[in-house]
């Protein structure tokens, strides 16, 4: 069971609708993990309908009817490939992320500036956010850092610390520009994370500030 999850105020945009792709994914992955919040979420899922029944109808077009009971011609998409993706996910990847990752942790195409720290783009970032895949190497630490916004973080596989605390799967993190820490993995196995990001990290060290401009 989690032991850090997303705030109400996030719960509740979520249950809304009014969250962006990444961010909205990523609290998807933990709810399917974490019974409490999902318990949190039908709270606020009972909440709204009960402001709706409250809410004036308003008035919509005559021709609405008809074109929602158009669109059940409309064909159905093939299940074969979403059963494909479904063969070849990674176990350790949440459903709602799973067709956004190719394949297994260990075949993504890694990048990054050491062999203890590594990063996947996931394609699902927009204006806002910048979502990623961070992989920290057995008892191997990033830099000493703070951020310039807000950064999300889902624990997938294994776990960190850091002087904050220690966290493992299905923990949901926030960090944000008051947060100073240097996330350390686990002595025994890597740490896969998923982070959405609305800035870019701050290295505050040394060698840290010389990877600044890589950053941006």
């Amino acid at each position: 069971m989690a032991n850090y999850h997303p705030s109400d105020e996030l719960l509740m945009q979520f249950t809304a609708g009014q969250m962006s792709n990444a961010l909205g994914i990523m609290v998807a992955c933990h709810l399917e993990a974490c019974q409490d919040c999902r318990n949190r979420i039908r709270v606020y899922e009972q909440l709204g309908g009960e402001i709706i029944q409250e809410t004036p109808p308003v008035e919509v077009s005559g021709n609405l009817l008809s074109k929602v009971l158009s669109r059940l011609d409309e064909p159905e998409p093939d299940q074969s490939k979403l059963k494909q993706a479904s063969i070849v996910a990674d176990p350790r990847i949440p459903r709602p992320l799973t067709r956004f990752v190719p394949g297994y942790f260990d075949q993504l195409e890694w990048t990054g500036l050491s062999k203890s720290i590594k990063e996947y783009k996931l394609p699902i970032s927009d204006q806002h956010y910048t979502a990623k895949l961070y992989k920290i190497a057995a008892g191997k630490e990033l830099p000493v850092h703070t951020h310039k916004g807000n950064e999300f973080t889902l624990v997938m596989d294994g776990s960190f610390s850091d002087n904050a605390g220690q966290y493992h799967k299905g923990d949901f993190i926030l960090a944000d520009t008051q947060t100073v820490h240097q996330p350390k993995a686990d002595d025994h196995s890597d740490c896969i994370c998923f982070a959405v990001l609305d800035a870019p990290l701050k290295m505050t060290g040394f060698f840290g500030r010389m990877l600044n401009p890589f950053l941006g």
